[in-house]
């Protein structure tokens, strides 16, 4: 990880790298006494986060962290300043945090902690089952709709389905951007591709262009057009 400091003051900048390094931060950090020099070590050094202050001679910590934001890989911005009154202006860019000077080990550690969670790819949501006394998973994403038959639930994958021994409620509790369309049927939104109506009988939402179609309750059958249309 590389970690660019940029502040005009020599003790702000030692300061920095110091409660950095009682963070125990792994990162090769740098230090920039201007934007104008943080423009060119940026430049080779392809920084990951910048502890940034706004206050400089020249050109701005916000005029710099506007360059950085609309640069092809901008890094993370972490605003360290001693004056209040720029944070409305400064979360235009979107920081991980904008902290007061003189910072504390405590208010930096969170400011790290935030960036490093904000790093992080979003988990997918994933649905356990039984399979022949094994537990497996399989994510979300690639479950097309559950459908309640008997005492169990059916759960359709693009290529095969598994009965699941897990009622429509409690799956509806646990992935809240399923859609129930029917009493007995969840789908998920991502598959639906429209809806048609029959001469006779419920209108019908088709999944995967028709390759399943299902029937939709008229008190769902709102919500489920509201759904396609969005």
């Amino acid at each position: 990880m590389n970690i660019l400091i940029v502040d005009d003051e020599p003790l702000a900048r030692s300061r920095l790298r110091r409660l950095l390094a009682e963070c125990a931060v792994n990162a090769v950090v740098t230090e920039a006494a201007s934007a104008e020099q943080a423009r060119q070590l940026a430049a080779s050094l392809q920084p990951d986060l910048v502890l940034l202050d706004i206050s400089m001679p020249g050109e701005s910590g916000l005029q710099l962290a506007e360059a950085f934001a609309s640069s092809a890989l901008p890094p993370a911005l972490i605003f360290v300043t001693a004056y209040p009154e720029h944070a409305l202006a400064a979360f235009n860019v979107h920081p991980v945090d904008y902290l007061l000077k003189p910072v504390s080990l405590s208010q930096l550690q969170r400011a790290c902690q935030l960036n490093r969670l904000q790093q992080q790819p979003p988990k997918l949501p994933l649905v356990s089952y039984q399979q022949a006394g094994l537990q497996k998973t399989v994510p979300l994403t690639e479950v097309l709709f559950f459908a309640a038959e008997d005492k169990y639930v059916r759960m359709q994958l693009t290529e095969q389905n598994i009965l699941l021994d897990k009622s429509l409620h409690q799956l509806e509790a646990a992935y809240p951007q399923l859609l129930r369309i029917h009493r007995q049927t969840l789908i998920n939104p991502l598959y639906l591709t429209a809806i048609r109506q029959p001469a006779t009988g419920p209108a019908l939402a088709e999944l995967e262009n028709g390759k399943y179609k299902l029937p939709i309750s008229r008190r769902a059958l709102s919500a489920v057009k509201h759904v396609l249309q969005s």
